[in-house]
């Protein structure tokens, strides 16, 4: 125990002479410091009385100290690989997002848009608990600012699209869906005389 050691040496003690303050035997103490032997609470409390200090004084050193805190997500995001990864990232929903209100536009409000859309705002709910919130601190790095601007600027269009199907009439939208499966006839028919 090299923090008992320490303390005695300290005090200008020897080990017997810190073995009669605690009333103990000078080969405890001896055995104590070298680690051949570890002392009970009671031992320890005589010792750190005999020093003049607390037990948490004495056994402070002996114990492991705890780990570290890991880092957040939001401190592992500003390294400049994460950081480029992000930027990549953002650039792909950014694509996605362009062929979602893309395939809006050909085809109208339908299960499958929902669906492609209800997979896209995971995934962009996913990057956003990686990269954290705004970064108003300036330590984004230029990629990432650009791609995320990218992304946002598509996310603006995607949210014009979802209000427009949202607020279209219910005349509109009968008119959209009939559209849409006229021209699904019409690729059918297409397709057929192409194969024969």
């Amino acid at each position: 125990m090299e923090r008992l050691k320490r303390l005695r040496e300290e005090r200008g003690l020897s080990q017997v002479k810190l073995a009669a303050r605690a009333d103990l035997n000078p080969a405890t103490v001896n055995q104590i410091e070298r680690g051949a032997r570890d002392a009970s609470p009671g031992t320890l409390r005589k010792l750190a009385g005999a020093l003049g200090v607390g037990l948490a004084d004495l056994i402070e050193d002996d114990y492991p100290k705890a780990p570290p805190p890991q880092p957040s997500l939001e401190d592992a995001a500003q390294s400049d690989e994460v950081q480029e990864a992000l930027a990549v990232l953002f650039r792909g929903l950014a694509r996605r997002g362009q062929g979602i209100v893309e395939q809006s536009r050909r085809e109208g409000p339908s299960e499958g848009l929902s669906r492609a859309l209800t997979e896209y705002y995971d995934e962009v709910a996913a990057l956003y608990r990686i990269k954290g919130g705004r970064d108003i601190y300036g330590r984004d790095s230029e990629a990432l600012a650009k791609s995320e601007a990218a992304y946002e600027e598509v996310e603006d269009r995607l949210q014009a699209m979802i209000r427009q199907d949202i607020e279209a009439p219910e005349q509109e939208r009968r008119m959209a869906r009939r559209f849409k499966q006229s021209n699904r006839s019409e690729d059918i028919e297409e397709r057929k005389a192409d194969a024969s």
